[in-house]
């Protein structure tokens, strides 16, 4: 069976090494020159940046997926402090570091942990590796413990049963940035992220994501796949509902089993009207994660500054109010995110910083230099930091557009809000054509790097069955 992967992201590699593995023919189609997808890397002197994930969190999805595959999985070190907060005009370094080392001080954290635990566990038991079916919501396990694994009410609400202190409020709610929301829209269930963060711990691949994408872009090379970069699908053959071939330009790739590891939108509007998934009117209608504005800094002087950096300026409602309105932040209720690898990486050469500001999906933002002279002024003022600025690239919403086709700039594809979770997520199979499939963060299990890599053996599981019928 020859199977043609379209995109060279997480999912596609991780998906391409999976069914290599099992003996299929894979090659992966790129539009890029390099492989990764959102979570390819640049490099600019001494100057070296991962472009999209920075946090490496549930570190036993990794090790799964690499014994599936038959590969060591990456060498890891943990990230300590976790993270660092920093709201208004307080400096909490300090108190950040307590709070990692010492989580006993807040009252209730320890049953916060439990119950959350609980909910990770279960969710890794029963349902984040398969296709969840709305069946599934009627699981015994569910059930019998709606209060231990909360559907209906939001992730901030949930978070107030157990505490009333703002800082701790806001550090058990931010995670759900990682998810494309915000803790007033996002699903109380996925607290079981704070678990993965304060449970587990937060780690960092050896090279960072750069060097996670190496190692599975050389394990596929070594084990087979082939790939073309430098490739855009502009074109899909079908015939008697399969699809036949796919075309770049006057490149013409044939398979048995096409897999599309893109964007879910613009993958509908490369099929003949008559097999597209979703109208426009669906998509709509759908609630996006958030864009962003990414500048990738280079430094030279005095930073001081933890791995991950969390910046909360005035009503952070307000933000996320912003992003859901489509309007512009407002600069004085605006929160940021900065990585620094080198706080745990002393091998990098030079001081790379990434500063995101979340914003609204299709916000062209014509002033953004002015925002992101603010946060990286206000960086340096809350962190006590003293540098100039050697390089600067920024990307945004038009960005995310033209190098990954993402639906109005967005950085993480579908929110998880409850209808866009488990079964309400985008289907994994086209009902109109028999073999074409999806992987990514718009399938289950959703958003981020362990989601994407479930989707991936999810799926190579999927396509296995598929093809002994």
């Amino acid at each position: 069976m020859k199977v043609v992967i379209v995109g060279a992201g997480i999912g596609g590699l991780s998906t391409a090494l999976y069914l290599r593995k099992k003996g299929e023919e894979v090659t992966i189609i790129e539009k890029l020159d390099q492989p990764g997808g959102r979570a390819r890397s640049f490099s600019h002197e001494e100057f070296s940046f991962d472009m999209g994930p920075s946090w490496y969190l549930m570190a036993e999805v990794f090790e799964k997926f690499f014994h599936e595959v038959g590969e060591e999985p990456p060498q890891i070190m943990k990230v300590n402090p976790l993270f660092s907060l920093y709201t208004g005009k307080l400096n909490i370094l300090e108190r950040s570091e307590e709070f990692n080392h010492d989580l006993s001080q807040f009252k209730d954290f320890e049953s916060y942990l439990e119950d959350t635990q609980f909910m990770y566990s279960l969710a890794m038991e029963k349902f984040l590796f398969k296709e969840m079916k709305f069946s599934d919501f009627l699981d015994p396990a569910i059930i019998s413990n709606l209060k231990r694994f909360p559907i209906f009410t939001s992730l901030d609400s949930f978070n107030r049963r157990y505490f009333s202190d703002d800082f701790l409020l806001k550090a058990l709610g931010f995670s759900s940035v990682f998810l494309g929301g915000s803790p007033f829209n996002t699903p109380a269930v996925y607290a079981m992220v704070n678990y993965a963060i304060y449970g587990k711990g937060v780690y960092y691949p050896k090279g960072g994501f750069a060097g996670y994408v190496t190692k599975l872009f050389e394990a596929c090379k070594k084990s087979g796949v082939q790939f073309k970069f430098n490739h855009e699908v502009d074109k899909i053959d079908v015939d008697n509902d399969k699809v036949i071939s796919v075309r770049s330009g006057e490149d013409v790739e044939r398979g048995d089993v096409f897999i599309f590891n893109m964007d879910y939108h613009y993958a509908d509007t490369l099929l003949p009207m008559e097999y597209t998934m979703r109208g426009e009117s669906y998509w709509e209608r759908r609630k996006l994660s958030p864009s962003a504005v990414l500048a990738y800094v280079g430094v030279e002087g005095e930073v001081n500054a933890p791995h991950h950096g969390i910046f909360i300026n005035g009503n952070w409602k307000l933000h996320f109010d912003s992003i859901s309105k489509g309007n512009e932040p407002d600069p004085e209720n605006m929160s940021y995110y900065v990585s620094y690898r080198k706080a745990t990486d002393s091998s990098l050469k030079g001081k790379d910083l990434v500063f995101l500001i979340p914003v609204s999906p299709g916000l062209l933002l014509p002033n953004y230099q002015d925002y992101v002279r603010k946060v990286i002024d206000d960086f340096k003022a809350k962190t006590r930091s003293s540098f100039h600025i050697k390089y600067e690239k920024v990307y945004r919403a038009v960005n995310f557009e033209e190098d990954y086709n993402a639906y109005k700039g967005s950085a993480f594809g579908l929110s998880h809000t409850l209808d866009q979770t488990g079964p309400f997520r985008l289907p994994m199979k086209n009902r109109k054509l028999s073999n074409l499939f999806y992987v990514g963060q718009y399938t289950q299990p959703g958003i981020g790097v362990p989601m994407v890599t479930i989707s991936a053996m999810i799926l190579g599981d999927k396509i296995l069955n598929w093809s002994k019928k």
